[in-house]
């Protein structure tokens, strides 16, 4: 991947994002094969909605649909960090993978006589090395994703637990038998 690659611009679904990174359709496909992905819901046009403003104004019906919504958003975004920190997990063990070979390629490619170079050095060719550059960037584009993704996930629980307080309150009320 080229650093142009990181324009996120064209992305629109989790799918073209892993498709970014190296097995990250082939970790979706095997995903949905074992039954842990929810295909159909990554794969309409995703549209957050926004949070109503104003609980109280909505009929019990409304609540537990509202409430059933959020959940399921909530389980999306379980889905897609799933996801996400899988291909980290393998991009990461394939990082070090390039950095070591990297590492005994340079090595390999001192001539006999020659002074070995520095650990500082050879980290530095290590880093530069093409394979290793492009695993970093993958891992870049992971992290974007996981940070929004765990800022959805925060938010969705609040949401879930104004949600969950409406319906206490309710509850307490009917109870009470204050109308």
């Amino acid at each position: 991947m080229a650093a142009e690659d990181l324009n996120l611009t064209g992305v629109k679904s989790l799918n073209q994002a892993l498709a970014r990174t190296r097995n990250g359709t082939a970790a979706v496909e095997l995903a949905n094969r074992l039954g842990l992905w929810t295909e159909p819901v990554h794969q309409r046009k995703q549209e957050r909605p926004a949070f109503p403003v104003t609980l109280s104004d909505l009929t019990p019906s409304q609540i537990s649909d509202l409430y059933a919504a959020w959940t399921a958003e909530f389980g999306r975004i379980l889905e897609l960090r799933g996801a996400i920190e899988g291909q980290e997990g393998l991009l990461r063990i394939q990082l070090k993978s390039a950095q070591a070979s990297a590492r005994a390629r340079l090595r390999r490619g001192v001539a006999e006589g020659e002074k070995a170079p520095s650990k500082d050095s050879l980290n530095d060719q290590v880093d530069e090395d093409p394979i290793v550059i492009d695993l970093i960037e993958q891992l870049g584009l992971l992290a974007v994703l996981a940070a929004h993704a765990d800022a959805a996930k925060d938010a969705t629980t609040q949401y879930l637990a104004t949600i969950s307080r409406e319906i206490s309150f309710r509850d307490a009320q009917m109870k009470a038998r204050i109308y």
